[in-house]
């Protein structure tokens, strides 16, 4: 360790150091706290006045010597220093003294001790009449008794001697005997240094000389803060600084420090280290009478120690100056000892009326062996709190620690309904674990309305349908009870959500309460619910999504949607109803307004550190990105939801990301992605819900894809078959009658997919653009080969407004082959262009390389590279004029007025050097 700041010392002691020679005897102690470089500061000086002829005789004590008589005096003449002779007669001196030590304290008789403090004191007067004698002792304040006694003998006969005797002893508890220090003060040439910590400059200067200047002056705040300038620290940082590979600029705090901090402690009086580590066990509750409780010492001496752990740099106002020092000082710490200090620091802080969550963390780490009666109450709070704090991790220890303490069936039924709701945040597999005791209890009329509707969300979230009937119906039989107003609202609710999403389990309850008086709720009862004023946000959004696809949206659904997603913030009761509302926008096609509040909701969920919230809502993002025709952005939040939660945790909705999945790799042309994630297990029952349509329609149009017409059409009828059974017979929800006619299509059954085609204007919300424009492209490809364009025309502009690129781009590939056998391949160039932009962002390449196969032979040449020296917006004017729109047309389409199309034409006529109208599709011939 080099040391800084310590030349004046050297300096000052070498100048008594001379003095010495002068034959005027010196006496000096060197104090500090732990560490702080008095061990570095005399070896320093010694070996200086040893180069100077000086002979050295030093002694090192430790807490041990203080148990061994004449331990300390042993090491002094000890020496290589010493001439043999010397050395022979000061051993023989001092065994003569040990018979007579009878025990620690004690010494020979009088005459004895005379004669052997004379021959010891003889021997340094020999020594001295050549050279200076310098006798050392560092960490004075271990010294034995009888060695003490003869170093104050030698003391008092320094007057005129050649001799120089330095101390070292550290400040604090155990410090230097005040008795001892006073006997010293009277010597007439004694003196006192105290060495204090570095300070800032010390520190850069220490860094700069190891690491560079660039390093001192990156790393020397943070050094000097975590340090408190202690030297030993310092030299700890500067080394984990060494090791570390960390570029940042930012201090290593590492193994070398944690090191450190342990030997300092153990180096310095023992209720040190004691409150030390009661410090690190209770935190910020360290007020100096709790810890004097807590260890068993009185307040003066933890007041003292507190004090000291500050001086040596470990403190800082009561508090540990980095996290790695309290962590080193807690490993440190023996586990059954630590185990008996967190079982009385929780007694102390309960007591006190601290934080359940603060006495809980005790009560954990007390383990199994706490029994006290108050606990199990501290840990539900403590849990309560952990979960709206979103510290899930912890809520779930509390509960399991709980759980051991219950000693009656309903303290452990409550217990484990809230273990199993803190644990399905992480992971719904970890909380079906206890759907089995809570099915138990439930069948034994054990469960209150609250746990019964957390029960069945666990039920239905695993496909259990027959135990979420019996569920169900407890509740229906609980809600209609006199004065359960609540309960029966929730309860239509929750009618409203199964209808939606779960219709069987609905329909299979002997009894339906509230608004309803079928298997499912009607339409116009949803929509007088959440068009009502007094409704609360589950209720509107819940009936809601029950009118958009039973009676389609109107013009109050953008409005309701976003007004329940602005009041709602995430949580277990709350998370159904942003997903209601979510998709009562994706059904109303409005994923340009259900995509930014999902991002919001999404990093919400990020932020509380909720991964099952997020894979509900990475899901609910890919599906909007697959609505939007982003395949990419479809493919990655699919992917991140089944990375978020094993998908076999995900119970039925790992139908929802698994089918953007399929359908996203099929679009682009990924066939042997999407065969695989085919070959992925999902639960039977998945096919019993809404999320089941989602995987079927998925895996159909991988069979439409890969020519296997007939078993596409299966998959499409089944979900027709099940849509209208459960009353949720919408081309929003899945076209399923667009896939089939596609399937037919394939067949060359023209007439019957024309017949399902018509269909859709008859049902709810047939009047969809995105269905609508996914109709008229089909029903082109279904008519004859004149009347195409025109309907693939109308469709383009529907599902342009609809935002649906993906269809989109599918309408201008049709337009292009339609254009092409047409004859009109200057037209179908242009078209081409398009559609392979279209295709191209949404990285649907089977339908990009559909243009280009069908555009090559036409290609002359001038072809797609001529769009290029046009801007944007004169590319969208050109392609629209050149498919036969007027300028009016075109205007009305892109939302310009006449003049700007007449200004764009004028100048994409220059830039292409063509007279007019007539001769721009032969500039791409």
């Amino acid at each position: 360790m080099i040391l800084i700041e310590r030349d004046s010392e050297i300096t000052f002691l070498t100048d008594l150091l001379t003095d010495c020679a002068h034959s005027r005897g010196r006496v000096a102690t060197i104090t500090g706290p732990t560490a702080t470089g008095k061990t570095e500061l005399v070896y320093a000086f010694s070996r200086r006045a040893v180069d100077s002829g000086v002979v050295w005789l030093s002694a090192t004590c430790s807490q041990n010597d203080q148990n061994v008589p004449l331990g300390v005096v042993s090491q002094i003449f000890h020496n290589a220093a010493l001439p043999i002779a010397h050395a022979s007669r000061a051993a023989q001196l001092i065994e003569d003294a040990a018979p007579g030590a009878k025990s620690p304290g004690e010494r020979p008789d009088e005459s004895d001790w005379l004669r052997i403090t004379q021959g010891l004191w003889a021997i340094i007067l020999e020594l001295s009449k050549s050279n200076t004698v310098l006798i050392t002792v560092d960490d004075v304040e271990y010294a034995d008794s009888m060695s003490w006694q003869l170093l104050l003998n030698f003391v008092h006969r320094l007057k005129s001697a050649n001799v120089f005797i330095v101390l070292t002893a550290t400040e604090g508890l155990q410090g230097m005997n005040p008795h001892i220090e006073i006997d010293l003060m009277r010597h007439p040439h004694y003196e006192r240094i105290r060495l204090a910590p570095f300070s800032f400059e010390s520190v850069v200067k220490v860094i700069s000389e190891s690491m560079g200047d660039a390093a001192a002056v990156k790393l020397g705040p943070a050094c000097h803060k975590v340090s408190g300038g202690n030297p030993l620290l310092v030299k700890a940082l500067v080394e984990d600084a060494g090791k570390g590979n960390d570029n940042t600029g930012e201090l290593v705090v590492s193994d070398a420090f944690s090191r450190s901090v342990r030997a300092l402690l153990h180096r310095s009086d023992p209720a040190m280290l004691m409150v030390a580590r009661g410090l690190a066990l209770l935190g910020g509750y360290s007020l100096p009478i709790l810890l004097a409780e807590l260890l068993d010492l009185p307040t003066t001496i933890v007041n003292q120690a507190l004090n000291c752990l500050g001086v040596v740099g470990i403190l800082d106002s009561l508090r540990f100056r980095h996290t790695m020092a309290r962590e080193a000082v807690l490993e440190d710490l023996d586990p059954r000892r630590r185990e008996e200090m967190h079982r009385r620091a929780a007694q102390l802080l309960h007591a006190e009326g601290a934080a359940a969550t603060v006495v809980a963390e005790h009560l954990i780490g007390a383990s199994h062996f706490f029994q006290e009666p108050w606990a199990l109450a501290e840990l539900r709070e403590a849990a309560e709190q952990a979960l709206t704090n979103d510290r899930h991790e912890f809520a779930v220890r509390c509960l399991k620690l709980a759980l051991e303490l219950c000693d009656d069936d309903r303290q452990r039924t409550l217990t484990t309904a809230m273990l199993a709701r803190a644990e399905w945040r992480l992971n719904p597999a970890a909380a079906n674990r206890h759907v089995g005791r809570l099915m138990a209890t439930a069948r034994q009329k054990g469960l209150g309305f609250q746990e019964l509707d957390a029960l069945l969300r666990y039920l239905l979230w695993n496909g259990q349908h027959d135990e979420a009937v019996e569920v169900l119906e407890q509740m229906d039989m609980l809600a209609a009870e006199p004065g359960a107003d609540e309960e029966s609202a929730w309860l239509d609710v929750l009618h409203y959500r199964l209808s939606c999403s779960h219709p069987l389990v609905l329909s299979r309850t002997r009894a339906v309460t509230g608004a309803f008086t079928g298997a499912v709720p009607p339409a116009r009862t949803a929509r007088t619910v959440w068009t009502a004023t007094g409704s609360g946000p589950h209720a509107q959004a819940a009936a809601l999504l029950a009118t958009v696809l039973r009676d389609g949206p109107d013009d109050r659904t953008l409005g309701i949607a976003e007004r329940v997603l602005h009041s709602t913030s995430l949580d277990d009761a709350n998370l159904e109803t942003v997903e209601s509302a979510l998709f009562a926008l994706i059904y109303s096609d409005r994923p340009d307004t259900a995509a930014p509040w999902c991002d919001v909701m999404y990093s919400e969920a990020v932020m509380r550190r909720a991964p099952t919230w997020r894979a509900m809502l990475a899901s609910l993002r890919a599906i909007i990105a697959i609505r939007q025709g982003d395949l990419v952005l479809a493919e990655e939040y699919a992917r991140l939801a089944l990375d978020i939660v094993p998908p076999r945790s995900l119970g039925v909705l790992v139908g929802l990301p698994l089918a953007v999945l399929i359908r996203a790799t099929t679009e682009m042309g990924k066939y042997d992605v999407a065969a695989h994630h085919l070959r992925r297990p999902v639960p039977d029952t998945i096919f019993q819900t809404r999320f089941g349509l989602y995987y079927l329609q998925a895996r159909a149009h991988y069979y439409l894809a890969t020519n296997h017409s007939h078993a596409a059409l299966d998959d499409f009828s089944t979900c027709g078959r099940l849509m209208r059974a459960w009353g949720l017979d919408t081309p929003t929800l899945v076209p399923w009658r667009h896939g089939a006619a596609a399937a037919l299509l394939q067949t060359d059954q023209r007439e019957q997919a024309r017949a399902l085609l018509e269909e859709p204007y008859d049902l709810p919300g047939g009047d969809s653009l995105r269905a609508r424009g996914i109709s008229q492209r089909l029903l082109a490809a279904a008519s004859d080969l004149r009347q195409r364009p025109s309907l693939l025309r109308e469709a383009i502009d529907m599902l342009q407004a609809a935002g649906d690129r993906l269809e989109m781009a599918y309408a201008l590939v049709d337009l292009t082959h339609t254009l092409n056998e047409l004859g009109e391949p200057n037209k179908a160039r242009m078209v081409g262009h398009r559609a392979v932009s279209v295709a191209g962002e949404c990285q649907a390449e089977p339908l990009r390389q559909a243009v280009r196969h069908n555009t090559d032979g036409y290609d002359n040449g001038g072809g797609l590279e001529g769009m290029n020296v046009l801007s944007d917006a004169e590319q969208r004017v050109a392609s629209l004029a050149a498919l036969g729109y007027t300028n009016r047309e075109i205007s009305r389409k892109i939302y310009i007025t006449v003049s700007t199309v007449e200004q764009h034409l004028t100048r994409i006529y220059r830039k292409l050097n063509v007279k007019g109208r007539r001769d721009l599709p032969a500039q791409f011939s």
